[in-house]
């Protein structure tokens, strides 16, 4: 993720896209910190990540080592809560869906 989308996501009211104005608490500072030091080199953006999220989902379903796979989906999935949760709904929509 790239840094400014992380502060878009970090700075936005809970349950809206809108950004949220104010200081920080002392949390969120913890987190934004933990985010910075886990900065790659490599990044993709939230647009990358979800035109892979499909091909990422199945072949975790199927039981293949994703994260050897497609690295940098993984870490972007650990990082961006957004797309993580993105993630986890496409992966109960593929569990129920029938074979």
């Amino acid at each position: 993720m790239r840094l400014l989308d992380f502060f878009r996501n970090v700075f936005k009211k809970p349950g809206s896209r809108k950004a949220q104005m104010g200081k920080p608490s002392p949390e969120l500072l913890q987190k934004m910190l933990g985010q910075l030091e886990n900065t790659q080199d490599v990044e993709l953006t939230c647009d990358e990540v979800l035109e892979l999220m499909d091909q990422f989902a199945e072949a975790s379903l199927r039981g293949e080592d994703v994260a050897r796979m497609m690295p940098l989906v993984q870490h972007h999935l650990t990082m961006c809560p957004d797309c993580r949760e993105e993630y986890e709904a496409l992966l109960r929509i593929l569990k129920a869906a029938p074979a």
